[in-house]
């Protein structure tokens, strides 16, 4: 056997050795997605500020688009952006960390609203409108009331079975009715602020 037979062989042996290492760290990788997600949907439930979701990995992208967790990632990540606009207190001295991080939360539910999921799009769309109603009664005017009752409705189009949605549009409906332009800022925690009504309240992939 000459010697370029040999390094042909050896080559090719060093090939398969290293399509067998990028193997197994692909399959280490695409276990530890699972794992990591239910880990931190566990944290989101106790510390919504402290989730990433993300397991450490070698081959990161690969193991993602493999599994198709990206939409999943994205949903999370909006309903953690949700929260921690829920968490603001509405006062003068947190006034714009309050509008800065809605704006956080609406750039991320606006993505997922535009999801091919229609229970997806329908949670969504109700922060959406949560998030529009909140403002609307604090003072910003009846565009945001119109917001509000838009993103309530394009809920329940998208998803019928979203109860959160429906409530939340009836009570819209009969609040800007009352009140003639906008429902006023007594009535805000009617929503649930922070969940307990709304359909951001459950841990993520745990439904409204």
């Amino acid at each position: 056997m000459g010697p370029r037979v040999s390094a042909v062989r050896i080559g090719a042996a060093a090939a398969l050795a290293g399509v067998a290492v990028l193997a197994a760290l692909l399959a280490a990788d695409v276990r530890s997605w699972p794992a990591a997600l239910a880990k931190g949907d566990a944290v989101f439930a106790v510390a919504p500020g402290a989730t990433t979701w993300a397991p450490p990995t070698s081959l990161d992208g690969l193991a993602r688009s493999l599994l198709g967790v990206q939409p999943d990632l994205e949903q999370r990540r909006a309903l953690q952006q949700y929260a921690l606009a829920a968490a603001i207190p509405a006062r003068l001295d947190t006034a714009v960390a309050l509008q800065t991080q809605r704006a956080q939360a609406q750039t991320a539910l606006e993505a997922v609203a535009a999801s091919a999921d229609p229970a997806r799009a329908s949670q969504a769309r109700t922060l959406l409108g949560i998030l529009a109603f909140d403002e609307s009664a604090e003072g910003a005017g009846s565009n945001e009331a119109d917001t509000a009752i838009s993103d309530f409705t394009n809920a329940v189009r998208a998803d019928p079975a979203n109860l959160a949605a429906k409530f939340d549009l009836e009570l819209m409906l009969r609040l800007t009715a009352a009140h003639g332009s906008r429902p006023g800022a007594g009535t805000a925690h009617s929503f649930g602020r922070g969940g307990s009504r709304g359909a951001g309240g459950g841990v993520p992939g745990s439904g409204y």
